[in-house]
């Protein structure tokens, strides 16, 4: 076995390589985050006593098709708002968005922009997410300019199979500042898309 002779007074540069490494996968993701603007609709979702109050503000989206797919959390449509824009990084003009469908299972739902030629992040495959594994939550919700480098987060995946076994669990931060990004690997890979749910594993 050996050791890291260490100089008095030095250490690893290891902060600086995990830095570089995080700030590497997003910057290759980040061509794809999208910024998603909704005004209108209902006030408030449900029944007066039960209702709750529609999702409020920016939230993010990814690209899934070249030709103006983007994949976002359902949390911002479920009052079914009259107007959606959305801002691509490298597009000067925000883009009407129409939605397409939403997966109530997944709490997740498609739009679709008159756009072409997006970059589309590549995508790990389910069977080699491993728990332990570094994430990142990216989203683009702080900064109107979708040009500018996207807001993050950094954990690991702390669990798979949650919610029915359709989701993974990650103690990276997620909240309305990144809900509808991505979750990515270390290699800039998308691990999948954030969500508000439920901390137990059956909802």
């Amino acid at each position: 076995m050996m050791a890291l002779a260490l100089i008095p007074g030095q250490t690893p540069d290891i902060d600086s390589a995990n830095e570089q490494a995080i700030q590497s996968a997003v910057a290759k993701v980040a061509p794809s985050v999208v910024l998603i603007e909704t005004t209108g609709g209902s006030e408030r979702i449900g029944s007066a006593e039960r209702g709750v109050r529609k999702g409020i503000g920016p939230t993010t989206g990814i690209v899934v098709a070249s030709d103006g797919y983007i994949i976002t959390s359902a949390f911002n449509f479920a009052n079914k708002p009259t107007s959606i824009t959305v801002g691509v990084p490298g597009r000067k003009d925000r883009f009407v968005a129409k939605v397409i469908a939403t997966d109530h299972s997944r709490m997740l739902t498609l739009l679709k922009i008159d756009a072409n030629d997006l970059p589309v992040p590549e995508f790990v495959p389910e069977g080699e997410i491993r728990i332990g594994q570094w994430a990142t939550a990216v989203g683009r919700t702080l900064d109107p300019n979708p040009d500018h480098v996207p807001s993050i987060s950094v954990g690991i995946v702390s669990a798979l199979g949650r919610i029915w076994g359709r989701c993974l669990q990650t103690d990276a931060k997620v909240s309305p500042v990144n809900y509808g990004g991505p979750l990515v690997a270390a290699d800039g890979r998308v691990l999948g898309l954030l969500i508000p749910a439920s901390p137990s594993g059956d909802g």
